[in-house]
């Protein structure tokens, strides 16, 4: 199996759509020979307000722009890839394999963080009906699908 134990416990968190996607760039990612996980997944508002209290109020550098309910972790629709040595111990922060990942996302209808302005390339998402994320807030807060 090409998905990690712990690749797979984050993957668990994402909505089902999602997983299937997540599950999809490790598997083609490995056979490629790249050593890759999935590293974060859903989190909660305040498990998201703690990463942002990073190089702000807490020591740490600043890892995210977005605080709770603005991210799209926040609703089981983003995860966060890491890319490590082939015996999986060594994680690397950057590595020209993040790019490779970012073309594997991106054909499978994935949006890559290492696009945007801000560049974070372990970061995917799902959009597939381009909401904006004020209405994804809205309908994750009314327990409406997300992807209608």
């Amino acid at each position: 199996m090409a998905v990690d134990e712990r690749s797979e416990g984050n993957i668990k968190t994402l909505k089902p759509e999602v997983q299937v996607l997540a599950r999809k760039l490790i598997e083609t990612a490995v056979a490629q020979g790249i050593s890759v996980k999935v590293i974060s997944g859903s989190r909660t508002y305040a498990e998201q307000n703690e990463i942002y209290a990073q190089g702000r109020t807490k020591p740490g550098p600043r890892v995210t722009k977005a605080k709770g309910g603005q991210s799209w972790h926040n609703f089981g629709m983003a995860f966060d890839i890491g890319i490590f040595s082939e015996d999986g111990k060594k994680y690397y922060g950057e590595h020209k394999d993040y790019a490779r990942c970012g073309k594997i996302g991106e054909d499978l209808g994935l949006q890559w963080g290492g696009r945007w302005e801000f560049v974070d390339e372990p970061h995917f998402q799902y959009n597939p009906q381009g909401h904006s994320l004020a209405t994804v807030r809205q309908k994750h807060e009314a327990g409406e699908d997300l992807f209608a």
